[in-house]
């Protein structure tokens, strides 16, 4: 699909919504792929509806921006967070599915994965709820139930009836989970307990990519291996985005983080073609690495891009 396509489709479904409320949604992807809570607000009274309809309408813009070239099979989210674990004020965050041609299906990043990503690398402290066109999968409830305040996490699906959307606890979904607890660790990711890193490079460089590396390993929520770990990516607009490892109680749902920066370029605008033309990767490597899984992904999304590497102490 090119960016022509994915412009038309876009307008298509901004002119679904009421003239007065279509230049809050045409901004969403000038913010990253991100509702304000005052546009929210502004929309949710030019409409008459409550936020959780709202975030199903929003579901078909999410979806555009997906990449599946394996399965063609695209799911868009809307994740909804606080700017602080006790704030009321909540922006809406969309996120996609990204798969890797060539690579296992265990790669994909799923949809809810980058809805949350999207949140917590603007900023957010807090997820509230999540919604997606169909019930999360057993892959992302598992990812989802890593997050601080998971006991209170809602989800959102399309439904009958007169609100147009069914919710449900997130632990309602998920019965007996195993999540951090059971590994002893009381918190969780986006918990204010996880102020960051003080990792410094090996070497002395000043390049802004290296920089941003650096930065996101920082950002890394890696509490069952210290496994360190950031990548930045360089767009060919210029743009730069930095991505952290995220590691998950269950292991599997953990996002490396490639998959991250990917994650938060793809949600920089609602455009293909858009490639990569560095990548930078910084690790204090532990008990396990990144670099091998960072190396094979960008073959995939970028193939003649070469891993810069740096390791941090």
């Amino acid at each position: 699909m090119t960016t022509s396509d994915h412009r038309r489709q876009f307008e298509n479904i901004v002119e679904s919504f009421p003239e007065e409320a279509r230049r809050h949604v045409r901004a969403i992807p000038a913010n990253d792929g991100k509702l304000t809570a005052a546009q929210s607000k502004a929309i949710m009274k030019i409409m008459e509806i409550g936020e959780a309809a709202l975030m199903v309408l929003l579901l078909p813009l999410a979806r555009l921006y997906a990449i599946a070239p394996i399965s063609n099979f695209r799911v868009g989210a809307i994740a909804k967070a606080s700017a602080n674990p006790a704030g009321s004020e909540c922006n809406l965050y969309l996120g996609a599915n990204i798969e890797f041609t060539g690579q296992a299906l265990s790669q994909t990043v799923h949809a809810e994965q980058a809805a949350t990503m999207n949140a917590w690398l603007q900023g957010a402290a807090k997820l509230r709820s999540i919604a997606v066109p169909t019930a999360p999968c057993g892959h992302c409830r598992q990812f989802l139930y890593e997050l601080a305040g998971r006991d209170a996490l809602m989800t959102v699906t399309p439904g009958e009836g007169p609100r147009g959307f069914r919710s449900n606890r997130l632990v309602e979904l998920l019965p007996e989970a195993f999540g951090p607890l059971d590994l002893r660790k009381t918190d969780g990711l986006m918990s204010a307990s996880n102020v960051g890193h003080r990792l410094t490079l090996k070497a002395d460089v000043k390049d802004p990519l290296v920089l941003e590396a650096l930065s996101a390993a920082n950002r890394s929520y890696a509490p069952y291996t210290n496994s360190l770990a950031g990548c930045a990516i360089q767009a060919s607009d210029g743009c730069i985005y930095g991505g952290p490892s995220v590691e998950n109680a269950a292991f599997n749902p953990s996002l490396s983080p490639l998959q991250t920066a990917i994650s938060s370029m793809n949600m920089g605008g609602l455009t293909q073609g858009t490639t990569i033309t560095r990548a930078v990767l910084v690790e204090k490597p532990g008990a396990s690495g990144q670099r091998a899984i960072t190396e094979l992904l960008l073959r995939s999304f970028a193939p003649d891009v070469s891993l810069e590497y740096f390791e941090a102490a």
